[in-house]
């Protein structure tokens, strides 16, 4: 027998519905009994929010102490603390006691909650012992501890007798010191458990940072993050690698570039000229053109060509530079004239390290003439080579002078004898032009061995002696 159309079944969750009405009404009713969910505060945005706050006083504090250093430096000194507790007391009253938040903690969507008032109060302001007492804690406070400490340092209280006032204020000062770094320490591993209290002054005021809006979601710019971390690998990097650089030297290369000596004209123009003369540019004086030290021709002998032969230029040198009677002019090149370079490289020759200095060597042939001759006729024929060379030159002395000897004094007050030369080298290849040019073994083989000096070996063919002006590339022991 088929069911009357007029008569509709029941849907299948009526019954399911009528069985769970009675309970879905008593937990609409009780919805407002129920507790609020425990509130999450990021750790890490309370943090910066106290390092913003840190940055901030000091840019203040920096133009304020600047102005004082020009009025007075003492001021300055004197009143530093005073001046950063006005900046922190003057930043409070625009910042948390209008705003109920530092400019720290707005930036990261922060502010104060007064967690005294009742729980059913949200977001409670912060009551008026509340907003005296923090400056009190946490700016007055501290700074009048650091002033009592550093009153009983200056009058040092730590060196009194045990006995005394001075010495108990001390202890109790330390243990007061003590006691509360070790409440800090438990304070922020209860702020890392449960987020709630950054500080000690924080807990004991009932002052907890929440969320200003809490519909603002926090979002983090990974781009910006990114290009930190990319400035940052940047400066280390600089920061390994401008040690190993020689500004001398990349000056020098830079020079080298426009190498036309109308750009070089320009470059010595508008550079300073201490920075043009470290970069070696000279004028030359045959044409008025702009060049490299090294490449100018120059008509004269060495700079302490007139030194006996027992002195060592270089310490000759070191010597004026300490008596401060060294002029910052440099001597002029000699002339361009390259000696042949050893085949086997393109390297400052130096006798080996482990070479006993005192041992005897075997005397070498300089040529047939050599052999023959005598000291003293070599000496003499030095000095008439000398002679010879410095009137080539244009280089004269006055009637009846003659040449300086070991136990003289210079013009400028420093005696020959100080220069002597220990354990004397000559340089390659004046020995083969029978130029008497003699250095301390310490001296020429610190020079030959100078950056600059190998670049200016594969350039121009060495480093202009001292004495003659040849590019010397080498040295090696005199023959006993």
């Amino acid at each position: 027998m088929s069911r009357p159309a007029d008569r509709a079944a029941p849907a299948f969750y009526e019954e399911a519905y009528a069985r769970a009405s009675s309970s879905v009404a008593r937990i609409r009713d009780g919805l407002p009994s129920f507790p609020m969910p425990e509130l999450r505060v990021q750790r890490v945005g309370q943090l910066d929010a106290n390092l913003l706050d840190q940055e901030l006083a000091d840019l203040l504090a920096q133009p304020v102490t600047a102005a004082l250093r020009r009025a007075s430096p003492s001021l300055e000194r004197r009143y530093a603390a005073e001046i950063r507790m006005m900046l922190r007391l003057i930043l409070y009253k625009f910042s948390i006691y209008d705003r109920r938040a530092s400019y720290g903690a707005m930036l990261q969507n922060l502010r104060y909650r007064n967690e005294w008032a009742a729980p059913t109060t949200r977001d409670a302001p912060l009551s008026r012992m509340q907003l005296a007492l923090y400056p009190l804690c946490s700016i007055i406070a501290p700074y009048s501890l650091a002033k009592a400490h550093a009153y009983m340092s200056a009058h040092q209280y730590d060196q009194a007798p045990r006995e005394s006032a001075a010495f108990v204020a001390y202890a109790l000062w330390r243990h007061g010191q003590r006691l509360w770094n070790l409440a800090s320490l438990v304070n922020f591993g209860l702020f890392l458990w449960n987020g709630k209290y950054r500080t000690i002054t924080d807990r004991l005021l009932g002052m907890r940072l929440v969320y200003a809006n809490r519909a603002l979601h926090r979002h983090v710019s990974f781009e910006f993050l990114n290009r930190q971390l990319v400035w940052n690998a940047l400066t280390e990097f600089l920061l390994f690698l401008l040690p190993l650089v020689r500004p001398q030297r990349v000056l020098r290369r830079i020079a080298q570039l426009p190498s036309h000596p109308a750009v070089l004209g320009i470059v010595y123009d508008v550079l300073p000229r201490s920075v043009s003369r470290r970069m070696g540019l000279q004028v030359d004086e045959s044409d008025g053109q702009v060049r490299m030290a090294r490449w100018i021709k120059s008509q004269r002998l060495g700079r302490y060509w007139y030194l006996p032969d027992e002195c060592c230029p270089l310490c000759f040198e070191r010597l004026e530079r300490e008596a401060g009677v060294y002029t910052d002019t440099p001597p002029s090149p000699p002339p361009l004239r390259r000696a042949a370079i050893p085949e086997d490289g393109r390297s400052m020759r130096l006798p080996s390290e482990t070479q006993d200095l005192a041992a005897p060597q075997p005397r070498r042939r300089l040529d047939h003439r050599a052999e023959s001759g005598s000291d003293d006729k070599a000496a003499h024929r030095a000095e008439r080579l000398a002679a010879r060379r410095a009137a080539r030159h244009g280089v004269t002395a006055a009637p009846g002078a003659k040449r300086p000897t070991l136990h003289d004094t210079s013009p400028m007050g420093i005696k020959y004898m100080d220069a002597l030369i220990v354990t004397p080298y000559r340089t390659l290849p004046c020995a083969t032009h029978d130029h008497a040019c003699q250095y301390c073994y310490v001296c020429i083989a610190e020079t030959l061995r100078d950056d600059n000096v190998q670049l200016d070996l594969q350039q121009v063919g060495g480093w202009p002696c001292l004495r003659c002006g040849e590019y010397v590339w080498g040295a090696e022991r005199v023959p006993v």
